[in-house]
């Protein structure tokens, strides 16, 4: 039996740059900012090409110190602002005409690049619009009425099907990234029992460096 219902599915991103605290002692005026300074003998910024390099002489204290669950990045060059680039396959998402017999889906890719030591998480910021019924036991399953994502990718954080919520962490990675791609598949079914017509949804992706 088919029935005539419809899924868009629109995936916005929110890049959250998670730099050093105020607390560092940031210096700004109307139109410059001087985000970090140090005592030493000297030192240069030296470039070649499309490379560059910053460096500083007799810097005292520098290094990485740690305490229990607190670590401590002394010197200049550890004050360095975090980089953190995400680019999208797809932003709008079409599961088209949905049918009892069949399970449709549709995906898109992301990927994350990001300099911090610690890595980045990829997870759902927000959750809005008309859906079908969140699938509950792992698996959108075709006669059901069910709804989904599941995520691929080395950093992914699960291998099953979720429910699309917010704080839903999609994937993340403990260390620095270039170019990691998560694919998102979404997925959808309907029973005989769904109401014909048309569904859409705007999910919001957040992606953030861990400091």
């Amino acid at each position: 039996m088919r029935r005539t219902l419809s899924l868009f599915v629109i995936v916005l991103l929110v890049g959250i740059f998670a730099f050093p605290s105020v607390s560092f002692g940031v210096m700004s005026s109307t139109n410059y900012t001087i985000f970090s300074d140090s005592i030493d003998a000297g030192g240069i910024l030296s470039t070649s090409g499309t490379y560059s390099l910053e460096d500083t002489l007799g810097e005292s204290p520098a290094g990485t110190s740690t305490g229990g669950v607190y670590e401590v990045l002394g010197g200049y060059q550890a004050m360095d602002w975090s980089v953190l680039v995400v680019e999208v396959s797809s932003t709008t998402l079409d599961l088209g005409t949905l049918s009892v017999l069949t399970v449709e889906s549709t995906s898109t890719i992301f990927s994350v690049t990001a300099d911090a030591s610690t890595g980045y998480v990829l997870s759902v910021g927000s959750v809005s619009g008309t859906s079908l019924t969140a699938v509950t036991d792992g698996t959108v399953t075709a006669g059901s009425q069910e709804y989904g994502v599941a995520v691929s990718g080395v950093d992914r954080a699960f291998s099953d099907d979720r429910g699309i919520a917010a704080g839903l962490n999609l994937s993340s990675s403990s260390t620095a990234v270039v170019s990691a791609e998560t694919t998102l598949t979404f997925k959808a079914a309907i029973s005989s029992a769904t109401t014909a017509g048309s569904r859409s949804q705007t999910v919001t992706i957040s992606a953030s460096t861990n400091i």
